[in-house]
């Protein structure tokens, strides 16, 4: 009769040569479970769903719940609301994987508002990827007064694969100062919403919030900045020269 008996030792030494094995197969369950998970998984339709995307500095975990929570308690009917943060090189060190990541997600057809840079507005516009905003800025539109002329015509531009008509296609985030207030970086960074948007009513009414905060009082080390700029601007002649 075959001995089948295993002891300590030889439980020990079958480990030892085959413990990959195990890692591999649990591994292969983890991901059977989350593929079945995700394939199950309960989908909002289109106008049910809000996503706002912060392409520029790095912005923390707790500030976009901080806003995914507010964009929440403006928009109950919402059944997912999304805020997150695609990273440009913040490093200064030539990462480039958020400037791809960017292009992928505009590609797919995925978010709703977008606050990205002149440059990025400049590239995707011109392919069609924004919806102009001109009602919202005119007499009478929902943002009428909020924005400067001069502002207004910082995000005014003829897109390449548009109508051949100049239209305003975003507007500066520079006095979003709640935003600025969680500290994000807006300074050079565009507020608009895409052309493709599945749920395009809540886009606009999302745009409109947010530009909202452009009425909300600046912090206080803004103030304490300008002072200062102001201050070495009157007295720059009486700085000593370097070199």
């Amino acid at each position: 009769m075959i001995n089948t008996r295993w002891n300590w030792e030889d439980i020990k030494q079958h480990f030892a040569y085959t413990w990959w094995a195990y890692v591999l197969v649990a591994a292969l369950m983890l991901f059977g479970w989350q593929m079945a998970y995700h394939a199950t998984e309960y989908e909002p339709p289109a106008d049910k769903k809000l996503q706002i995307t912060i392409a520029g500095d790095y912005v923390s975990t707790t500030v976009l719940e901080y806003y995914q929570q507010r964009a929440a308690e403006e928009f109950p009917e919402m059944e997912r609301i999304t805020v997150d943060n695609i990273p440009l090189d913040f490093t200064g060190e030539g990462d480039y994987s958020g400037y791809t990541k960017l292009q992928v997600v505009i590609a797919c057809g995925e978010g709703d508002v977008y606050l990205l840079d002149r440059e990025m507005l400049g590239i995707y516009g011109n392919m069609g990827a924004f919806e102009p905003l001109d009602d919202l800025v005119m007499a009478e539109g929902a943002l009428e007064g909020m924005f400067t002329e001069e502002e207004i015509e910082r995000g005014t531009f003829v897109a390449e694969d548009g109508d051949g008509q100049e239209h305003v296609y975003a507007l500066p985030a520079d006095r979003l100062y709640g935003l600025v207030s969680q500290g994000v970086d807006t300074s050079g960074l565009y507020l608009t919403i895409t052309s493709y948007s599945g749920n395009p009513e809540y886009a606009r009414k999302a745009l409109i919030w947010l530009c909202g905060q452009t009425q909300e009082e600046p912090p206080a080390w803004m103030n304490d900045l300008e002072e200062l700029e102001d201050e070495l601007g009157e007295n720059a002649d009486k700085l000593p020269e370097i070199g």
